[in-house]
């Protein structure tokens, strides 16, 4: 009958209203973002830039520019400073209100790292007795009863490309003004290589900036 018709007319126009507010709703009033991000997958700071892949979804992704610095030591008398700079990459998902959100991620952080690596060697002997080349890494001589050592300095500088995987668990807040505060943990896992161990890291992170 006509009447049906029209009640089912109303009816689908009714459910397709509310997909369209549901979609509207799943949305963000501020889908973009740029903040300042330290420790976590920015490593040491870095500069990050996030939006979301368009204006009815929660999925998301970010890209930025990170510093790194670090210093090893160990009890073989070996030890080296790393600085870098990295890249990192990012898919995420937004759970909750406008205001407050889970944020979850997953990613992987690329980049360029120079490292300067000091190795020491203990050798039987004076100075006057090493070669040349040893002469140019001795340091002082260690006079142990009737013998004599010197302690040599070996110092490498090499550059190497690094990589890690990285999750994302953490708390984002952005006011009505349009603050951004993120905070949470950041687990981070490298395959490793020849000179690096396969591990598994936990850092936590702080980020802060504007959404708009």
């Amino acid at each position: 009958t006509k009447r049906m018709k029209k009640l089912l007319i109303f009816a689908l126009f009714l459910g397709l209203h509310t997909v369209a507010m549901a979609q509207e709703s799943n949305g963000l009033e501020k889908d973009k973002a740029v903040y300042l991000e330290l420790l976590g997958a920015s490593n040491l700071a870095g500069i990050n830039y996030d939006a979301r892949f368009n204006d009815h979804t929660r999925f998301g992704w970010r890209a930025g520019l990170s510093f790194a610095y670090g210093r090893n030591s160990d009890l073989f008398g070996t030890n080296s400073d790393v600085r870098g700079y990295a890249v990192p990459l990012e898919v995420n998902y937004l759970l909750g209100s406008q205001k407050n959100n889970l944020e979850l991620g997953l990613g992987a952080s690329v980049g360029v790292y120079n490292i300067h690596e000091t190795t020491l060697e203990v050798v039987n002997g004076s100075v006057s007795s090493l070669t040349t080349e040893q002469k140019k890494h001795a340091i002082r001589e260690i006079h142990i009863g009737n013998s004599t050592q010197t302690l040599l300095s070996y110092r490498e500088s090499r550059n190497a490309f690094g990589y890690f995987l990285f999750g994302n668990i953490g708390y984002r807040h952005v006011s009505n003004k349009g603050f951004l505060l993120r905070a949470g943990l950041t687990p981070a896992f490298t395959f490793g290589d020849k000179n690096t161990n396969k591990r598994l890291m936990i850092h936590p992170y702080l980020g802060f900036g504007w959404a708009f």
